[in-house]
């Protein structure tokens, strides 16, 4: 069977210039075997630290939430980049929102992500970065 992913505008370029300053985590609610295939067609450089899948998420009421606190990781430290709020319910505070993907060419979207990310060396606790990113969100 083949399939077909467009990739979002900028995601090489965000794999590329974070993958060798952060550890770059990417947990899907995907199944498995799908996201692995995706994943591996988008890593062709071997940025991505992890992978967790829907196995690693929770059900809440229906809805898959990645729960941060189990990834081992200092929470101040971690930032999680998504366009479904559901997915970071349990910890909001440490998100980035994303607006959704609709197939714009010209979507800038992991620009800005990046561009935040870049100039975010200043703060101890990456959730008092968001707060100002969120504000600041045009």
């Amino acid at each position: 069977m083949n399939f077909y992913v467009l990739k979002r505008p900028g995601v090489n370029k965000l794999l590329a210039t974070l993958g060798e300053r952060f550890e770059i985590v990417v947990f899907m609610t995907g199944l498995r075997e799908y996201t692995l295939l995706v994943l591996d067609q988008l890593d062709g450089k071997a940025m991505i630290s992890h992978r967790l899948y829907r196995d690693s998420c929770k059900e809440v009421d229906g809805k898959f939430v990645k729960d941060l606190s189990g990834l081992g990781r200092d929470l101040r430290q971690v930032v999680i980049v998504d366009d479904n709020p559901n997915a970071y319910e349990f910890q909001p505070e440490n998100a980035i929102p994303s607006r959704p993907f609709t197939n714009d060419l010209n979507d800038m979207e992991l620009e800005r992500v990046i561009k935040f990310l870049e100039g975010s060396g200043g703060f101890e606790d990456m959730r008092e970065a968001m707060k100002q990113y969120v504000t600041a969100d045009p």
